[in-house]
């Protein structure tokens, strides 16, 4: 037993009403069970209940035993003064309120019916081998996934708008100097993306904006920072561009990262360190502005340009330092394009409308709904299990559902869970 089943089983009403009565003896009925609290404080604030002839107005506790109620201090904070509900699976010891009364309980082992509980047993609590829901998941109504995976999708750029609303407090609502963070973590792609986003973060942008107009300043700004440049060196080229790193670090003072580290294994060499901040360099010396650019209207949804990017000439026959190879242009490639759209480009968008007073949900899921589907292990799971996605906002969605819900168990707080429950409950 979870208590966050005593949670679906109160917020969604899931149990008989006829004759309802607290351990005390006394009628209960329930006029309005509260909204539900995610954060701190009693599980659901502003509840209507009547309980014998009077009418109460409050918050709602759950527990798994009423006896949590002292083991969870709540005896102590006034937080909890207001509770006039005390849910339990199981009444094992009296709890009155702080003037000495009884809090009324509701005890749910009694009333809630042993089939349903069977099922929730069964259902979510043994060991999954992907997804607790696989063998029932393919059978969802196509209208309960459209509007879950709406609702999952948002979720997931909401979260991103997360890390940019902290990064635009950090760097004075520069959204130029946010915009170039986010875009070199995601070049960093998941392997070093919480590696370029420390050095993104680490360099000043009055530094870039100063150089942008130098390819090879900025390679050797990106690849210094990232301790790509320290002697011995493998080659001339990278001498020269740590002689570079050396007299912009001492101009500007800048302060490097200790331990950093660039991972190279389990990556193709297009996806090498080196050559995204290659990409990253000349993406800046060729393009000034990219936050205004992307956020305009005329190419809200035109990325072509970005396929003109290329990398220096040494870049175009080398991976790493001091190791020659066959010469490639290594351009951003129309997956890693549509990667940035979805990871950077839309997000900062979203963040962007919302902070001038705009709702742009319509124009992301127009937007995700145009781009292909990215592939990866969890896309890959979930076609397994007769789930396919056919297009970014599906593949995002599917994303959020996995990492955010499946693997956490928090299947009452899903759609899907709470489809599969009811209509358990239904046929009972």
């Amino acid at each position: 037993m979870k208590e966050d089943f005593l949670h679906f089983l109160w917020k969604h009403q899931k149990f008989p009403h006829d004759n309802l009565t607290t351990t005390q003896g006394s009628s209960l009925q329930v006029v309005k069970q509260g909204v539900y609290n995610t954060h701190a404080g009693p599980d659901f604030s502003d509840a209507r209940l009547k309980i014998d002839a009077l009418n109460w107005v409050g918050h709602v506790e759950i527990h798994l035993k009423s006896s949590d109620w002292f083991a969870h201090q709540h005896h102590q904070d006034s937080n909890y003064d207001a509770v006039i509900l005390h849910i339990v699976w199981e009444d094992d010891v009296p709890v009155v309120t702080q003037s000495g009364m009884p809090l009324p309980t509701l005890e749910l082992s009694k009333i809630v019916s042993p089939k349903f509980l069977e099922h929730y047993q069964k259902q979510f609590l043994q060991r999954p081998q992907w997804i607790p829901c696989e063998e029932q998941i393919h059978t969802i109504d196509s209208m309960v996934w459209t509007h879950w995976k709406e609702r999952l999708f948002i979720e997931r750029i909401e979260r991103r708008s997360e890390l940019i609303d902290e990064l635009l407090s950090q760097f004075k609502n520069d959204w130029e100097a946010v915009c170039f963070i986010l875009l070199a973590k995601n070049f960093g792609l998941n392997v070093n993306g919480a590696s370029f986003l420390e050095v993104a973060k680490a360099i000043p942008f009055h530094v870039i904006r100063k150089n942008w107009d130098e390819a090879g300043k900025l390679e050797a700004l990106f690849m210094g920072m990232s301790e790509m440049l320290s002697p011995p060196y493998n080659d001339l080229y990278q001498e020269e561009l740590g002689a570079t790193y050396s007299y912009l670090k001492s101009k500007y003072q800048l302060q490097t990262i200790e331990g950093i580290g660039m991972q190279y294994s389990r990556l193709r060499p297009l996806n090498f360190p080196t050559i995204r901040w290659a990409q990253l360099a000349q993406l800046y010396a060729s393009t000034q502005g990219l936050f205004s650019r992307f956020i305009q209207k005329e190419n809200q949804f035109n990325t072509d340009w970005l396929a003109e990017v290329r990398v220096s000439d040494y870049w175009k026959t080398h991976y790493v330092f001091g190791k020659s190879s066959a010469s490639k242009n290594k351009g951003l490639s129309k997956a890693f394009q549509e990667l940035l759209l979805i990871n950077t480009i839309i997000p900062l968008k979203f963040a962007y409308e919302k902070h001038i007073g705009n709702d742009p949900s319509e124009l992301i899921f127009d937007w995700a709904q145009q781009l292909k589907p990215e592939k990866n292990s969890i896309v890959s799971g979930f076609e397994k299990l007769n789930v396919d996605a056919t297009s970014a906002l599906d593949s995002q969605s599917l994303i959020q559902l996995k990492t955010t819900y499946c693997d956490l168990k928090k299947c009452l707080n899903c759609s899907v869970g709470y489809t599969l429950l009811s209509t358990t409950q239904k046929h009972e």
